[in-house]
């Protein structure tokens, strides 16, 4: 065979793994898939049975609570309506006893001698006065016939209600549709799914760390609010995080059914401090925090050369020491070690190949003082930085700070360096002690 022919059949035989290669990624999709409808309905079925065995028990309990007082209510209608009746007969049994002994006696006196009868008489006749009138006796039409009324309407209501009780979705109104790894985070973005969308929608995302069924993961909030995507930070690299959504009209308390599950992750770790190089710095929280020490002026810088241009990167001040005209947060193409005579131009990120903002609030490019200033740095404060590499080969720069937004462009210099390898290292420096920075 020919170099031409073996050639042609090399490559149709590349092509055709590849082929297979794509079709096994397919049916691992597609078994996805199939687990997800499975799953779902499987875990949909199970709520349905939970629900309405609550709803039995309810019921249940709240029938015999009210049986429990009907019942109650007749066993009081009824001894209330016989305690006239036992005074009654209790009346007429008194009657009966005093006609008994009146009959008795007038036996004895018939029997008796001439001599007792007078003495007799008279006694006799007086209590046969006291039998003349007969005790009265309520008639039936006056007395008390318990009997219960239960009206259907209530009943016809509830099994309108129940028939029409629950309803089955094929999805929720919204979903998520993709999610972009950073740094120790993942950006979550998602869209409605249907016509039936509120004019001011809002939103619940979720995520628990792992991959599980569906009712075997512990969901944990982490956002809330009306904009379509949203960043969880604090992520472990390599590790999978599962995410819903749900949605609602702002205002409403019921938020609709969950979204599918989507499982994402990030590679890539989170933003660290050098550690053990600084001695004026101490470092902690996983080399997120770094903390300055004493009072001699020292710049410390990311672990690497981590931060690539088109993410966010955040410093949020968690502790504030005395300012000093050589402190700054930024960014640097190639961090550069000072020595003791050297000022604070190289010291302090305010020289070449650095961006920064200082203490104060000024903004330094390349060692020169911008024109646009922001508020100083505080406690609790939380600086921005975002970066784009432009056609030109400079950075456009945006800083965010206490709701001040201000872009730059920037010269850096990254050499001979493709597009896709331009990074920076991030940095800070402070002369006193007391300040605290958290990156992110």
């Amino acid at each position: 065979m020919d170099e031409i022919n073996t050639r042609n059949v090399t490559e149709t035989l590349d092509n055709a793994t590849q082929y297979m290669t794509n079709l096994q990624e397919l049916f691992t999709s597609l078994s996805a898939a199939e687990n997800q409808i499975r799953g779902s309905a499987t875990h949909t079925v199970k709520k349905i049975e939970d629900q309405f065995n609550a709803i039995r028990a309810d019921l249940l309990t709240l029938l015999d609570e009210r049986q429990q007082c009907l019942t109650a209510q007749v066993r009081q209608v009824e001894e209330t309506s016989l305690e006239p009746l036992k005074q009654c007969r209790g009346l007429i049994q008194t009657s009966i006893d005093n006609a008994e002994t009146l009959v008795k006696e007038g036996n004895r006196i018939l029997q008796g001698s001439n001599k007792e009868l007078n003495e007799s008489l008279l006694s006799f006749n007086e209590k046969a006065t006291e039998i003349v009138s007969l005790p009265e006796v309520p008639s039936l039409a006056d007395v008390t016939c318990i009997s219960v009324a239960f009206t259907n309407s209530w009943v016809n209501t509830v099994r309108t209600h129940l028939h029409n009780y629950g309803s089955i979705l094929p999805q929720g109104p919204v979903q998520i549709v993709e999610t972009v790894e950073h740094a120790g985070a993942v950006t979550v973005a998602w869209e409605e799914n249907g016509d039936d969308i509120p004019e001011v929608p809002e939103y619940r995302l979720q995520c628990c760390q792992g991959l599980g069924k569906a009712g075997c993961l512990v969901f944990r909030d982490v956002y809330q609010g009306c904009t379509s995507q949203y960043t969880v930070r604090a992520v472990k690299p390599n590790s999978p995080y599962t995410f819903r959504v749900a949605m609602r009209a702002e205002g409403d308390k019921i938020w609709s059914m969950w979204s599918a599950f989507y499982v994402a992750m990030t590679t890539l770790g989170h933003y660290e401090w050098e550690s053990c190089k600084r001695p004026h710095y101490a470092v902690g929280n996983h080399n997120r925090v770094m903390a300055k020490l004493s009072s001699q002026t020292q710049c410390i810088f990311s672990k690497n050369c981590s931060y690539a241009c088109g993410e966010l990167l955040i410093f949020k001040v968690l502790g504030q020491g005395k300012p000093h005209m050589s402190d700054g947060l930024g960014l640097v193409v190639q961090p550069r070690e000072a020595t003791e005579d050297e000022e604070m131009t190289i010291n302090s990120l305010m020289g070449k190949g650095a961006f920064c903002i200082s203490s104060s609030g000024q903004v330094f490019i390349n060692g020169k003082e911008m024109v646009t200033r922001f508020p100083a740095l505080t406690l609790g404060m939380t600086i921005v930085y975002h970066t784009e590499v432009l056609p030109s080969n400079k950075v456009r720069v945006s800083i965010e700070a206490v709701d001040k937004q201000v872009t730059f462009d920037w010269a850096a210099d990254f050499g001979k360096a493709k597009l896709e390898e331009r990074n920076l290292f991030f940095g800070a420096c402070f002369k006193y002690p007391g300040w605290k920075v958290e990156v992110e």
